[in-house]
């Protein structure tokens, strides 16, 4: 399956990719060849729906806050449709936010007015490790950007993150007024430069 998805559509989706559970508890018994063949093709009816349903739509990646079994996998892949689980619900929000997509909790709602659009999403690897990531480049609704913090330890990485934050805030702070007071006591000096330069056009009159 390609690991670079040009004119991306995709479905965000937080229902799992299995059949549904009853809320009540219950029991299966299988005595025979037959019950059996009969449970395995209802399961397949649910997901070969589910698959349907998303390539109908016309996505061609999935993005799934929940996971999917392997029966789901092999569908998936033979339908060629890639997909992600597991992805964060935090991850799943900024992704539909960068996109312009929607949140889609049930299968039957998904409509492609719903997708998600985006230029390019692919698989990448970097690092010594070849770790890999899922890059969604050029988003339809907004100019996000991701920043990658790497480093040898857990405190390192932090102490990056909190600079960058600071950074990001100094940043926000001058768009939303650009006016800056100087720190390390130049308001102090500067006043009493203007005092100065203020007294020296003073003519004082003794009595």
């Amino acid at each position: 399956m390609a690991k670079e998805i040009h004119d991306a559509k995709i479905c965000i989706i937080t229902s799992p990719f299995e059949p549904p559970k009853p809320q009540t508890k219950h029991n299966i018994n299988i005595t025979n060849a037959k019950d059996y063949k009969k449970l395995y093709q209802t399961e397949q009816n649910y997901f070969v729906d589910m698959v349907k349903k998303v390539k109908d739509s016309g996505a061609n990646v999935v993005l799934c806050q929940w996971g999917f079994d392997d029966e789901a996998n092999h569908l998936l892949l033979q339908n060629e449709l890639p997909a992600v689980r597991w992805v964060g619900g935090v991850d799943i929000e900024l992704v539909a936010l960068t996109t312009g997509g929607r949140i889609i909790p049930r299968f039957s709602e998904i409509t492609p007015e719903k997708l998600g659009r985006a230029k390019t999403v692919k698989e990448i690897s970097f690092g010594t490790n070849n770790e890999k990531m899922i890059l969604i480049e050029k988003g339809e609704k907004s100019k996000a950007v991701t920043i990658l913090v790497r480093g040898s330890n857990t405190m390192i990485i932090d102490e990056a993150k909190r600079s960058i934050h600071d950074a990001l805030c100094v940043v926000r702070n001058l768009i939303k007024d650009n006016r800056i007071v100087y720190g390390g006591g130049s308001p102090e000096i500067a006043a009493s430069l203007a005092l100065n330069k203020a007294a020296d056009n003073v003519r004082y009159s003794l009595l």
